[in-house]
């Protein structure tokens, strides 16, 4: 679900064909449809093996401000 919200702001000038939008959104996972199926840990190092590890992945996207015109 995506959802709007759009303000117009009062002013004097001359009314544009084309006015800038700007948008402010997140997206929980990227829609890339990129996924990690599986996730293998091996660190010689610090002695971590595959089996002592806590694995998670959190799929999240990238929030911000974007301007478009249409």
């Amino acid at each position: 679900q995506l959802s709007a919200e759009i303000e117009l702001l009062p002013n004097d000038k001359k009314k544009w064909n084309r006015p800038p939008i700007s948008m402010n959104f997140e997206v929980p996972f990227a829609p890339s449809g990129f996924k990690v199926r599986y996730l293998k840990v091996f660190e010689h190092k610090l002695n971590y093996s595959d089996s002592e590890t806590i694995k998670w992945v959190r799929y999240i996207g990238k929030s911000g401000l974007y301007e478009t015109r249409c």
